[in-house]
């Protein structure tokens, strides 16, 4: 996502990089082995970068600064917790 707006879909199967636009410049994502990062982000504080590879559903990284994300969607969603 840019802005809010989804700018591009992946399969994890496929190894393919994207560069996304933002307000601050290009972000670039990697898709390698069945999983996915942020690999550069003009952000100054890199946290989105430094977040890593996401790899099960419902993951995500966060570019705030330069209003691009990534998140995962899939069949099996994991949950950090379970209520009753």
């Amino acid at each position: 996502r840019s802005g809010g707006k989804i700018v591009a879909e992946a399969d994890l199967t496929r190894n393919r990089n994207f560069e996304i636009s933002g307000p601050l410049g290009i972000t670039l994502i990697t898709v390698e082995n069945h999983r996915v990062r942020v690999s550069r982000d003009p952000s100054p504080r890199q946290y989105c970068v430094k977040q890593g590879w996401l790899s099960r559903t419902g993951e995500a990284a966060l570019c705030l600064p330069n209003q691009v994300s990534v998140e995962l969607h899939g069949a099996a969603r994991q949950y950090d917790s379970l209520s009753y």
